[in-house]
C-alpha cells in the first residue's frame, strides 16, 4: 500500500468507530495541572516541583498496561498529587482538590490510581528495574515476513555515513 492508501483507510476506520483523533493525553493534562499548581506556589518554591521528574513518572506509568485503563486526567492528577505529598506541600492540597472538583474526578478513582502509581514508581525505582538484562532481544516473525524482509534488504540503497565532527 502507499502512504495515502493507509491514511485513507485510517480515516475510514476512525469515522466508522466515531473516534476522536485529537483526544487530550495524560501529558497534556500533566502540563495543565502543573501550570495551575505552579501559579499557586510561592516564587522561592517554584523550582521544587520539577516538571521533568513528573514527565518521567508519567512515562514510567505508561510502561505498564494497567495505566492504559486510566483516564488521562486522573493519571496526571494522581502523579502530581503524589509528588506534592512527597514534597509535603500541605498548602497545595486544596489546589489538588479544586482541580479534582473542576475535572469531575471521583475521590475513590483518584485514590485508587494514586495507589497504583505509587506502587509502580516504587517498583520502577527499585534495584530490580535497574539490572540490565544480558539476553538479547529477538524479533520473531513469520516465514513469509522473513522472506519479504530478506528480499527488500537488497533493494534498500545504503546512505553514506555522515561524519560526527563539528563544523
Amino acid at each position: 500500500f502507499t502512504v495515502s492508501d493507509l491514511m485513507r483507510m485510517e480515516k475510514i476506520v476512525l469515522e466508522k468507530v466515531c473516534w476522536k483523533v485529537k483526544a487530550t493525553t495524560a501529558f497534556q493534562f500533566l502540563q495543565l495541572c502543573y501550570s495551575l499548581i505552579q501559579e499557586n506556589l510561592p516564587f522561592e518554591r517554584r523550582n521544587d516541583l520539577n516538571f521533568e521528574r513528573l514527565e518521567a513518572q508519567l512515562k514510567a506509568c505508561h510502561c505498564r498496561i494497567i495505566f492504559s485503563k486510566a483516564k488521562p486526567s486522573v493519571l496526571a492528577l494522581s502523579i502530581i498529587a503524589l509528588e506534592i505529598q512527597a514534597l509535603e506541600y500541605v498548602e497545595l492540597t486544596e489546589g489538588i482538590k479544586c482541580i479534582q472538583k473542576h475535572s469531575k474526578i471521583n475521590g475513590r478513582d483518584l485514590t485508587f490510581w494514586q495507589e497504583l502509581v505509587s506502587k509502580c514508581l516504587t517498583e520502577y525505582s527499585s534495584n530490580k528495574c535497574s539490572k540490565s538484562n544480558v539476553q538479547k532481544l529477538k524479533w520473531i516473525v513469520s516465514g513469509r515476513t522473513a522472506q519479504q524482509l530478506r528480499h527488500s534488504y537488497y533493494r534498500i540503497t545504503h546512505l553514506p555515513t555522515i561524519p560526527e565532527t563539528a563544523s
